[in-house]
């Protein structure tokens, strides 16, 4: 059998494939070949490193993600009457939103104000840049916050961390 190399990582990475897997910090404890205050080096071939589940566990349902800056940008929009249509981009720029996350749509809104500009041009609706920059920051601070409050909830249905 050949040899993996070892595992760099921090923690806090062992620690989730534990509860991925069924295992306390403790039980494995014996694959961590060297700890420098966060940073462990594991082998990933010793008998008690958790390469599969735990004999009985069962991992919890996997919780849905919560909905991303693009889901929320529409849902604003939503609230005044403007609707994704069939032959409009929006419902592909929202999902590009959510797949690419609040940091990247905090470091480009110029370009999704430019979007929300280009959109309500063709659908001859009056825009205005300001008004456009702030929908688009309420929309990031919202799904921060969902996701922040999936996050909270999802870990105190997997109990205090080990």
């Amino acid at each position: 059998m050949q040899s993996a190399a070892l595992i760099n990582c921090h923690r806090k990475h062992l620690q989730a494939r534990c509860r991925q897997r069924g295992y306390t910090l403790e039980e494995v404890a014996a694959c961590v070949v060297h700890e420098h205050g966060e940073r462990l080096l594991v082998d990933p071939n010793h008998p008690d490193y958790p390469r599969e589940p735990k004999p009985g566990f069962e991992p919890p349902e996997a919780q849905p993600v919560p909905p991303g800056p693009g889901t929320h940008l529409k849902r604003l929009l939503g609230r005044v009457g403007i609707q994704a249509s069939p032959t409009c981009s929006c419902n592909a720029r929202a999902q590009t939103m959510d797949a690419k996350g609040c940091d990247w749509c905090e470091e480009h809104v110029d370009q999704i104000v430019g979007w929300l500009r280009e959109e309500a041009g063709k659908r001859r609706l009056p825009f205005v840049d300001a008004i456009g920059r702030v929908l688009v920051r309420r929309a990031i601070s919202n799904a921060r916050k969902e996701q922040a409050r999936a996050k909270a909830k999802e870990g105190e249905a997997q109990g205090p961390a080990v």
